[in-house]
């Protein structure tokens, strides 16, 4: 081998065995768990296209989060098998201090959960559709304001359901829970 030649030859290997173990991964031959897994490239989606994907049945559509990027950003497949990248309204989440607790408590209440999702047909400016995550037990901007991961944040957000997220993030004030907890050192 001549110069140079060795790292080629083994950035390659690098390479194919990541190809290699991403596709056991993606097959489901190889586990792993929605903690640790980063959340995949959002679909390709024109922002004007975005909104044609998502029904705006009022009564919901019923989904499957595959991961989930941040607190407020999953990726979903719908009933149809279409996925999509959506924007969970009602909350925002912190931007430094406890983003690392708000993301573990978004993937680990949504990460591979059947949602509703309940939407007008709008995007954002990233092409996230946005719509109202619902989970059996409660939506889950009120989960998330109660776990106090999230802040109630009305823009965009259906306004009749807004006050039960703000007595969620009023409650986990009072009881001091994540956020409400410390104040930001960082």
């Amino acid at each position: 081998m001549t110069t140079g030649t060795a790292p080629r030859v083994l950035l390659a290997m690098a390479c194919l065995a990541a190809l290699f173990g991403g596709v056991g991964v993606l097959s489901g031959a190889v586990p792993v768990s929605p903690a640790v897994t980063a959340a995949p490239a959002p679909p390709t989606v024109s922002p004007a296209a975005a909104p044609e994907l998502l029904a705006t049945d009022p009564a919901g559509e019923p989904a499957t989060v595959l991961a989930v990027a941040d607190p407020v950003t999953m990726d979903v497949r719908l009933e149809g098998g279409r996925t999509l990248r959506v924007r969970a309204l009602g909350v925002q989440p912190p931007e430094r201090c406890y983003a690392d607790q708000a993301l573990l408590f978004a993937r680990k209440t949504l990460a591979g959960k059947a949602v509703t999702l309940t939407g007008d047909g709008r995007s954002d400016r990233f092409s996230r559709a946005l719509v109202w995550v619902s989970l059996p037990q409660d939506d889950y901007a009120v989960l998330a304001a109660e776990a106090g991961t999230v802040r109630a944040y009305a823009a965009d957000a259906p306004p009749q359901r807004m006050p039960a997220v703000r007595a969620a993030e009023d409650r986990a004030e009072q009881a001091k829970r994540g956020l409400w907890l410390a104040p930001c050192e960082q």
